[in-house]
């Protein structure tokens, strides 16, 4: 794996994220969105755990924790 290869893989993974929740709405697109977070979560770990492909991977972090905070107080809105 190289940098470039990496970067196209995450910016796709959180480009489908963007792309299903303005497709299919929030409350559709949480079960796809939570499975999607999950990968690049695994992915990252598993591919930058030494952060040399990318050194600024609390971006990608922050992205991951704000996502799941979203849908975490959407399930809390509606149970």
């Amino acid at each position: 794996m190289n940098e470039e290869i990496y970067q196209a893989m995450i910016q796709g993974l959180k480009a489908t994220i963007i792309e299903k929740e303005v497709v299919l709405g929030e409350a559709d697109a949480k079960e796809g969105v939570l499975t999607i977070l999950d990968l690049l979560e695994d992915l990252d770990q598993f591919w930058n755990s030494e952060e040399d492909l990318d050194p600024n991977a609390s971006v990608l972090e922050t992205f991951i924790e704000e996502t799941r905070k979203k849908y975490s107080s959407e399930v809390k809105q509606d149970g």
